[in-house]
């Protein structure tokens, strides 16, 4: 049996992004509620922005100062898209409304993406009407194995009366966060010779990855969260935060739903790590799957690979191998939680009788956003 590493490496995000809000046409002046989406900076990471050729959704709810905690729906599922203008780097607003502050009261925004105009879709956040909108589910959501989507959801935007400065840009300040998590593989070799060991009688080896598989994959799941509304503290937002206590970690509660996911394509390995599939259309990289904790003999990966010997002497041999693991035996990584961007790197030595797993866990740096005018 020859030897690989598989290193894992947990990264945690909060993806931002910016999202819209529109307003009544009966308690309406002329003071209209447009968006764009701001660029943001961290440190020394690249600028973000919410895609501009992605549309989403938005809900909004009036509440009037004289009856706090009478809520009306303000905006019902409206698709918000990012309009080009002339000489202007554009703005987001309603695809087929205009839509404007209203004179009296505020308004409170909770938005999704992508945009789907079935609201009925499990791909749709549900929102409590029973509680001043503080629960927020997924019902019944299931992973496509074949095609993951990215789903996100908004803080909740309260008591917001008009574009206001936030982040050093105007408008509803808003901020996504990923609903799922999400996976990627990386692939390398440990050696490709043993000169240092033998300098006078050296052997070298080519590695190739042929496939790799995750097998025992939860697919479908439910996602409940829940959030405290702040009254009469001016414009703020307020975050959601899982509503299962049973467990340490943020994920979905599961059903019975498993599948399997393939990357077949044979790669040959250096000392540098690569993503697998990384140059073709199904690369292992960016895999949205649905959160859940990992637990034993259930999720697995299997590595299937072939070395090829040549040894001092002109001697050459080819062997197959096929190693399968539980992902429930790297503890640095013990659930797949929502908003993780989890890198799983396999490494493997052609020397050797063991299978050696070295986890690691890095988070990444949020970064915040909003919606300007």
């Amino acid at each position: 049996m020859k030897k690989f590493f598989l290193l894992a490496a947990l990264v945690g995000v909060a993806f931002t992004s910016c999202v819209k809000n529109e307003g009544v046409a009966t308690i309406a002046n002329q003071n209209e509620i447009t968006f764009e989406v701001a660029k943001y900076k961290a440190s020394s990471r690249a600028e973000i922005a919410y895609p501009t050729n992605i549309p989403f959704g938005t809900y909004a709810y009036y509440e009037n100062f004289e009856n706090v905690g009478v809520h009306t729906l303000y905006i019902d599922n409206a698709e918000i898209v990012y309009k080009p203008t002339a000489g202007d780097k554009g703005y987001w607003a309603a695809k087929s409304h205009t839509y404007f502050w209203p004179t009296q009261g505020h308004l409170d925004f909770v938005s999704y993406s992508p945009y789907n105009a079935d609201a009925a879709s499990p791909a749709v956040p549900k929102i409590s009407d029973n509680d001043e909108q503080q629960t927020l589910k997924y019902e019944t959501f299931k992973v496509d194995a074949a095609n993951p989507v990215d789903i996100l959801y908004s803080d909740k935007a309260m008591q917001q009366t008009a574009n206001t400065l936030n982040y050093g840009f105007v408008g509803v300040p808003t901020l996504f966060h990923h609903a799922l998590a999400k996976l990627n593989i990386l692939v390398k070799a440990f050696r490709m010779n043993n000169r240092d060991e033998s300098p006078e009688a050296v052997t070298n080896w080519e590695i190739t990855v042929n496939k790799i598989t995750l097998s025992n994959i939860y697919d479908e799941g439910s996602l409940t969260m829940t959030t405290t509304n702040v009254h009469n503290a001016g414009a703020t937002t307020v975050k959601w935060a899982n509503a299962i206590t049973t467990v340490a970690y943020d994920v979905w509660s599961n059903t019975s739903s498993k599948t399997s996911k393939v990357w077949e394509c044979p790669q040959d390995l250096s000392t540098t790590a690569r993503t697998y599939g990384a140059g073709t259309a199904d690369v292992a990289e960016n895999y949205f799957i649905l959160p859940q904790a990992l637990a034993q003999d259930v999720q697995q990966i299997t590595i299937d690979y072939t070395i090829k010997t040549m040894a001092p002497g002109g001697q050459v041999g080819t062997k197959d191998y096929s190693v399968t693991k539980n992902f429930s035996e790297f503890p640095a990584v013990p659930a797949w939680e929502q908003g993780k961007n989890i890198t799983y790197t396999v490494e493997i030595d052609p020397i050797g009788d063991e299978i050696h797993f070295a986890p690691a866990v890095v988070d990444w740096e949020n970064v915040n956003g909003t919606i300007s005018i």
